[in-house]
């Protein structure tokens, strides 16, 4: 080993603190989110003085309330340490004190959560007053969760990235830091080491990110793609799914929930059974509070749970993940942020959309359709939006944005909201979509094609219609004359999945099975002891942005459901141990239905690829002109 170089570092370095009085902050700070109360004085402050985490809360103007929970987390706790230790961050208007400049360097390589998600907009405009350059070098290409051998932290399954922020003397705090972006390749940790041995400061590598205040720390979108309207673009209103708060309260099967419930209702020792109910941390659920209002549509108890000796308020279905569909007990005492949004507008006719929004899909639909009120997590277990068809439970009001109605209209004449939402179905609903965009995806943002052609505007809204009858299990546009039944949809008879005698999967006195496997060569998926035929291997593969579907759909009904633990995060009520001791005939049912939707999903594909070539091949309709 060379160590010239190193001396020579050293020796430039010397020089420079002989000269300047610069403050540098290199490390890895630890991760643990939900760590209110953790963060000593930087999150509490002291001595009658503010505290210095309260610089970055957002203002309730930005109308990211709901976000300022991922600032309790430790690594944010110490990025606002070194921020104020070394730029004086929200010292002078602190402390009055106009002559507080400082000079430094923060280094650290974190999570990337603060990258781009919503709650941490004043913090990213901190940053851009306080430095002059920020650089980031995305660590994580290869998405949530990666393969091992990817990750440059092996033990970290979230992504990460390296930034450094730097401020001199003097900086104008009216001019934004300027922002710099690279991703490391993906694959194997080794090339990603390679790639850092070799990165400069300089060089054509680093691509400009957004320059706005509180914008993501990602590169602003280039060539065709920025010309393309936002998925956000097409609607009125976007927001959480439901944040249960515990897990509980969600089941495969319905009658899992009532015997939780009838447990947690025979439980007389008030420590037990607040153990049993499992307040959320930072929440305001408990078994002695009083529900002043219910959730719409369902039964509503004002009583407090302590004092309630009822069976449980009816579950109903709920879009738990894509394609999954499972149940909940629909009781506001139980969930600790039900939406009411999506409550009040629910009915018969509603159809919701789930996709990203601060990550982007890294494979399979770029979203997915549902027809029940969907979890926080539906699209693939990290988050995102729903996007309902109808504002209202009449479905007389319509979701789509009106400036967007009007641009449609004047193209090709009156639009009904089925024909849009089902065009944006038919371009993104497919991995064709993903693959051919990803380069654009580093910025979380989803864009939409949009063809200016009457002609294959009214191809894709009659395609996407069967895509979200598949998506929605037969529940949403059904069509008999056009072939979709109201139903669970089916395959043709000659490779349709099905279940032969001998491959019945057992009920009682045989325990639930653990185990799920699938034999290419036969085509055959194994459960316990059990089989299905006839499941192609773009059925068992399929997978939405990493989540392998039909395994993450079994692995919610086996005997053990226990989760990864990520961090120190408390253990989950034992009331989630409640469960069948046997395999249900009612999740062979599920699975069999399943297994038909994604071998129908992944017929269409070819189709939808298709589409996508001609509609880009084509003139598209521009994104509209947004007000100052």
């Amino acid at each position: 080993m060379q160590s010239g170089p190193i001396a020579q570092s050293r020796k430039d370095a010397n020089t420079i603190k002989k000269s300047r009085d610069i403050t540098v902050v290199l490390g890895n700070p630890p991760y643990k989110e939900k760590a209110r109360g953790m963060g000593a004085w930087i999150e509490q402050g002291a001595k009658g003085r503010p505290s210095p985490m309260d610089w970055w809360a957002s203002p309730p103007e930005w109308g990211v309330s709901a976000h300022a929970k991922h600032l309790k987390n430790l690594y944010v706790y110490f990025w606002r340490w070194a921020s104020w230790k070394v730029f004086g961050s929200g010292n002078r208007a602190a402390t009055g004190n106009p002559d507080l400049d400082q000079e430094g360097i923060v280094c650290f390589i974190t999570v990337a959560g603060f990258l781009g998600g919503p709650g941490f907009q004043k913090m990213r405009e901190d940053l851009r007053r306080s430095c002059s350059d920020i650089w980031v070098v995305d660590c994580s290409p290869d998405g949530h969760q990666p393969d091992v051998a990817t990750r440059i932290l092996q033990g970290v399954q979230q992504p990460v990235c390296i930034v450094l922020a730097a401020k001199p003397l003097k900086k104008d705090a009216s001019k934004p830091a300027h922002v710099r972006f690279n991703a490391l390749p993906k694959g194997r940790r080794e090339d990603k080491f390679k790639a850092l041995e070799k990165l400069s400061l300089q060089g054509p590598a680093w691509a400009d990110a957004l320059a706005g205040w509180r914008e993501p720390f990602f590169p602003a979108a280039i060539g065709d793609w920025a010309t393309l309207p936002g998925l956000k673009d097409f609607f009125t209103y976007d927001g959480s799914g439901v944040m249960p708060g515990r897990t509980w309260v969600i089941a495969p099967d319905a009658q899992s929930l009532r015997d939780r419930w009838d447990r947690l209702v025979a439980e007389k020792d008030p420590a037990k059974k607040e153990t049993l109910f499992h307040p959320h941390e930072g929440g305001d659920k408990t078994v002695a509070k009083n529900a002043q209002k219910g959730i719409a549509g369902h039964e509503h108890r004002a009583i407090a749970v302590k004092g309630d000796e009822g069976s449980a308020v009816a579950p109903v279905r709920y879009a738990f993940r894509s394609f999954d569909r499972q149940w909940i007990i629909p009781d506001v005492r139980l969930i600790n942020r039900p939406n009411p949004t999506l409550w009040a507008a629910h009915s018969a006719r509603q159809v919701y959309l789930t996709a990203p929004d601060d990550r982007s899909p890294s494979n399979g639909p770029a979203l997915t359709f549902g027809h029940s009120v969907p979890d926080l997590h539906n699209y693939n277990g990290r988050g995102g939006r729903a996007f309902p068809l109808w504002a209202d439970a009449a479905a007389t009001k319509p979701n789509i944005a009106s400036d967007m109605l009007a641009i449609l209209a004047d193209a090709f004449g009156e639009v009904s909201p089925e024909d849009v939402m089902a065009y944006l179905a038919a371009v993104m609903a497919h991995p064709a979509f993903t693959q051919k965009f990803l380069p654009d995806l580093v910025q979380p943002g989803l864009r939409v094609p949009l063809t200016a052609d009457p002609a294959l505007f009214a191809e894709a809204a009659a395609l996407g219609r069967e895509v979200i009858w598949l998506h929605t299990y037969g529940e949403r546009f059904a069509d008999v004359e056009a072939g979709r039944p109201k139903g669970p949809p089916r395959m043709a008879a000659d490779v349709r999945p099905s279940i032969p005698a001998e491959g019945a999967i057992p009920g009682p006195p045989e325990p639930l099975p653990d185990m799920m496997e699938y034999d290419a060569v036969k085509r055959r998926l194994i459960v316990g002891k059990g089989f299905v035929d006839k499941v192609s291997p773009e059925m068992w593969a399929y997978e939405v942005s990493g989540k392998q579907v039909v395994w993450h759909w079994f692995s919610y009904r086996r005997r053990d459901r226990t989760r990864p633990q990520i961090g120190d995060k408390r253990p989950p009520s034992p009331l989630d141990r409640v469960q069948p001791d046997h395999w249900l005939a009612e999740y062979t049912s599920d699975l069999i239905d399943l297994l038909n939707v994604l071998g129908r999903v992944v017929e269409l594909e070819p189709k939808q690829a298709n589409l996508l070539e001609r509609i880009l091949a084509g003139k598209t309709i521009e994104a509209p002109a947004k007000d100052d």
